[in-house]
């Protein structure tokens, strides 16, 4: 549902086979290439969408623009508003 969804608004994810988590690739909205910007993208998703998602920096990603995504321990519900809100954020962007 997530990834479809995500998909959807242009949005790629890394494929997997197993675990708690997507790697969410949002490079398209950095307005430049560092891990300064990803926190100031970061921010604003925390702050406007009322999502916290992690920045692929604090998992030791070497890439500026990559997200991780936890779904674990939420019900069908919770990730269908938490996927209305994400899509409603990138639609402002």
């Amino acid at each position: 549902m997530t990834v479809v969804g995500l998909g959807q608004e242009g949005i790629s994810c890394l494929k997997g086979n197993a675990g708690l988590f997507y790697w969410v690739d949002l490079r398209n909205h950095l307005s430049s290439n560092t891990f300064t910007v990803e926190m100031v993208l970061w921010k604003k998703i925390l702050h406007e969408a009322g999502l916290n998602i992690s920045p692929g920096a604090s998992c030791h990603c070497t890439r500026p623009g990559w997200f991780r995504i936890c779904f674990a321990n939420m019900s069908e519900e919770t990730l269908k508003v938490s996927m209305e809100r994400m899509k409603a954020f990138l639609h402002k962007q």
